[in-house]
């Protein structure tokens, strides 16, 4: 465990990899510290270091546990703060090379798309109809909605297998595959994107279970979203749906 003398130890060495004139400023929360780069106090008041600015220096994180640092930029301490609880849950959640591409299309933790998705909620209505969509497929959209997601191709290379998209896109949505895998397995299903193998559509259950609807067969993706987004990303077989007992 890193105490505040270390942190602020290691925060002024960072500090002063840059701009040596500067002093710095811990403000400590569960996880750790956040330094902030301040003005030093004037030599003839020889008070307290001038708070930091609203814009401007960046800022760095000091593991508490590790000792590590990350760099940040200039917001509030309290939003870093934050965002790094975020941060180390998602290492938590996905692995790095997926948490890679995750983050280069475009997601991060907390990410809310709610508005865009309740527009495409409305725009595709009427092929919609008769589909409930269930709590966890609605957050699904929410987090990962307009995520394009490329996958490793047989060699490791990104982007050499098949793109997935999430809806809500700006195309369409195809809704009579999961009318049948309904009607054949006894479990409702609401789309959840597409996926360029087929092209076949990407579905999700009330329990979370996600299901690729290919024109070859109907395959299981994954048990819950988060595994579901891990196999698309790195690719792989997919069992058939009806060889499993789900």
């Amino acid at each position: 465990m890193i105490s505040r003398d270390e942190a602020l130890a290691i925060a002024r060495q960072w500090a002063g990899e840059s701009q040596p004139v500067l002093d710095v400023t811990l403000f400590e929360f569960d996880l750790g510290y956040v330094a902030c780069r301040v003005e030093p106090a004037a030599p003839a008041t020889g008070g307290p270091p001038a708070p930091p600015p609203a814009t401007g220096y960046s800022r760095a994180v000091i593991d508490r546990e590790t000792g590590e640092v990350s760099q940040w930029p200039s917001l509030p301490w309290q939003t870093i703060a934050e965002r790094y609880v975020q941060r180390r849950a998602a290492q938590a959640r996905f692995p790095p090379d997926v948490r890679h591409v995750l983050e280069q299309a475009g997601w991060f933790p907390g990410r809310d798309f709610g508005a865009a998705v309740d527009h495409w909620m409305v725009r595709f209505a009427d092929e919609l109809a008769g589909l409930d969509c269930p709590p966890i497929a609605r957050n699904a959209l929410v987090e990962f909605g307009g995520l394009r997601l490329p996958q490793f191709g047989r060699r490791g290379h990104l982007g050499g297998g098949f793109m997935s998209y999430i809806h809500p896109t700006r195309g369409g949505v195809v809704t009579e595959a999961a009318r049948d895998f309904a009607e054949e397995y006894d479990n409702p299903v609401y789309p959840l994107g597409n996926n360029e193998d087929g092209p076949s559509e990407l579905v999700v259950d009330a329990q979370g279970r996600v299901f690729m609807l290919h024109w070859a067969d109907d395959f299981f993706v994954g048990p819950d979203v988060d595994s579901a987004i891990v196999k698309l990303i790195r690719g792989g077989p997919m069992a058939e749906a009806s060889d499993r007992d789900w």
